[in-house]
């Protein structure tokens, strides 16, 4: 595979600065070297400084047509950083180390290929979660199991990089950089807790964030959400309910902010909700009947 080692491996230098630049933190090793081997049971294992790949990571040119593996080497290689540089405390914080490499995938398409094809990969990521979540809805942070390989599932990677895309979208792009950055420096070098993730956001964004840590980190599940929508042509009032329709003996009541746009003909008025409630109607005045609410 000689011939093909630079179709193969040949975006690392780039992902290795990206990385670097995105986090504000220098890649922190001496070197990085990446080895293929045979009959490997794991996968990929992101060994500090040298990442071991299966052997499916070889590809001829005719089968690079088809697609790569670059999603494997950018996610060893955030590891670099999130796993290695900065190591969960426990076998329970797994999904820190594996929630951040899964969207290290994300980031790095986002950057190199545009949004579109990275929400393509990260919608994959969800509809994986979602399968899983209908025969089992485990916390992401987990202290009861029965076997650590328990814990390597489609919660700690593809529902936790999700989760990561979620708090990144409610805190903005500035303070999320700058809290992974403070997040990174604080801990390097040493065994942390979800809690510190934490604590790098509360104190980046002035945000009590205990919240969204509490229901997305330490409780199970999904909200599962039933709308209908109402205008009321004497009040000229437009209104939405929400129900939450989970089940609240295994997931919380979430709390969710969102936005809620209001289309009349090239009009669009955009109002900014929380949900928090298993069940509450929203008012939005409206001179007329909106052509669509989304």
């Amino acid at each position: 595979y000689e011939k093909v080692a630079r179709k193969i491996f040949g975006n690392t230098p780039e992902m290795i600065t990206f990385f670097s630049k995105i986090t504000g933190v220098e890649y922190p090793w001496a070197k990085y070297n990446q080895v293929v081997v045979r009959d490997y049971v794991s996968g990929a294992m992101e060994n500090t400084t040298a990442t071991v790949h299966g052997e499916f990571l070889q590809q001829d040119e005719r089968e690079l047509l088809d697609g790569t593996n670059e999603d494997v080497i950018s996610h060893e290689l955030f590891h670099q950083w999130f796993g290695d540089y900065v190591t969960c405390e426990s076998w329970a914080n797994i999904a820190l180390n594996e929630s951040f490499a899964t969207y290290g995938e994300y980031l790095w398409n986002e950057y190199k290929y545009g949004r579109d094809d990275a929400d393509i990969y990260r919608l994959y990521d969800l509809n994986a979660y979602l399968r899983e979540s209908k025969t089992k809805k485990e916390n992401l942070i987990r202290f009861y199991y029965e076997k650590r390989e328990d814990l390597f599932d489609r919660h700690s990677y593809q529902k936790g990089g999700t989760i990561l895309h979620m708090l990144r979208k409610h805190v903005g792009d500035d303070a999320f950089y700058a809290a992974l950055k403070l997040y990174l420096e604080t801990n390097k070098y040493k065994p942390v807790e979800a809690h510190q993730l934490r604590i790098a956001f509360e104190e980046i964004t002035g945000e009590d964030l205990n919240w969204f840590f509490n229901q997305w980190f330490y409780a199970k599940g999904h909200p599962i959400l039933e709308m209908n929508y109402q205008y009321n042509e004497t009040t000229k009032t437009a209104s939405v309910t929400i129900k939450q329709t989970q089940d609240l003996n295994e997931s919380p009541v979430f709390r969710i902010p969102v936005a809620v746009d209001i289309y009349k003909g090239n009009e669009i008025k955009r109002h900014a909700i929380v949900i928090s409630k298993q069940e509450e109607t929203f008012y939005f005045e409206s001179a007329t009947k909106p052509d669509l609410i989304n």
